[in-house]
């Protein structure tokens, strides 16, 4: 199964036969139900309730030049319950192959070579149309982003509890700045930074890969089904900014800037989605990254587990 080609006749009649309904969550849904088709929508609905998934939730990314934060991110995202990996690799010059290959020998990592500027958005598409049927939940988000279950032990347990139609949750971005450090120091990511923003700023999100109609950005698509947060709260848009989703259940911390050399570094040499266009950035938005004045030490308790993690 891949993604539709939706018509421009059938956005219009998704449009005109749903803007009666008052409430925007519904109309959203139904309007990405109709884009989607009706039947293609139903029979995913009763196929993935009885179909047993090779994988209960995995993870797609394009990484370049991230071979020393690599390690540290896939093997949390194990110890949290992440049972596969689809790596688009843009043009790493780094060790980062040699790094993922215990991964890719063992299963656990899909490693794809995938050259070109901005190839963010091609890579994702990319890992949907050939892998949707593979995995029950896909997470597409960056290295230097951790999904956290807050309450629950694991990412799948967490996503147990959302109901059959949702098309995908909401993961609000919990954004660290540097912590204070101008150079790149010793330990893991998660050990060193510990200070971040009071209010959630931006998101990602958990997807039923099956039920996405169109991919416009790793933060932008349009689902058949409901857009939840982690309360299962039906979202009728995604308020980034002033009245962001809950991160009582789920939250996706963000990793931005690390060190100001790291963060330097990055700029240069720029990603998967801004490709080059990053390099103006890094100093107009080093201070307002890094208003991070909240204290917090949920990460913690995977500290000692990931020091200590076997393959």
């Amino acid at each position: 199964m891949a993604l539709p080609n939706v018509s421009k006749s059938r956005k219009f009649i998704s449009v005109l036969l749903t803007c009666w309904i008052p409430f925007k969550a519904r109309r959203r849904a139904y309007r990405g139900i109709i884009q989607l088709g009706v039947l293609r929508y139903f029979k995913t609905l009763k196929t993935d309730k009885r179909k047993h998934f090779k994988y209960e939730l995995a993870i797609g990314a394009i990484t370049k030049n991230e071979g020393p934060y690599i390690k540290e991110w896939i093997d949390y995202h194990i110890l949290v319950g992440v049972k596969k990996f689809y790596i688009y690799d843009n043009e790493s010059t780094d060790d980062t192959a040699k790094i993922l290959k215990p991964y890719i020998d063992k299963g656990i990592v899909e490693y794809v070579f995938f050259p070109g500027d901005r190839m963010q958005n091609a890579a994702f598409i990319d890992i949907i149309n050939k892998h949707c049927d593979e995995t029950r939940w896909l997470a597409p988000i960056d290295l230097d982003e951790f999904l956290v279950p807050v309450k629950h032990k694991t990412l799948p347990d967490f996503l147990h509890t959302l109901p059959n139609n949702t098309g995908c949750v909401i993961a609000s971005w919990v954004l660290y700045g540097s912590s204070g450090h101008k150079t790149k120091p010793d330990g893991l990511v998660i050990e060193n930074y510990k200070y971040r923003r009071q209010k959630p700023s931006g998101c990602k999100s958990i997807i039923n890969p099956r039920l996405i109609v169109r991919q416009y950005t790793a933060h932008v698509n349009i689902f058949a089904g409901y857009i939840v947060d982690c309360n299962g709260k039906k979202l009728g848009r995604i308020d980034q900014t002033n009245n962001p989703p809950s991160i009582e259940l789920l939250r996706c911390n963000h990793y931005k800037t690390k060190s100001y050399q790291e963060y330097v570094e990055r700029c240069e040499r720029g990603g998967g989605y801004s490709g080059n266009s990053r390099k103006a950035e890094k100093f107009a938005r080093w201070e307002w990254y890094n208003t991070d004045n909240v204290y917090d030490d949920i990460m913690d308790k995977y500290i000692e587990p990931l020091k200590n993690f076997k393959l």
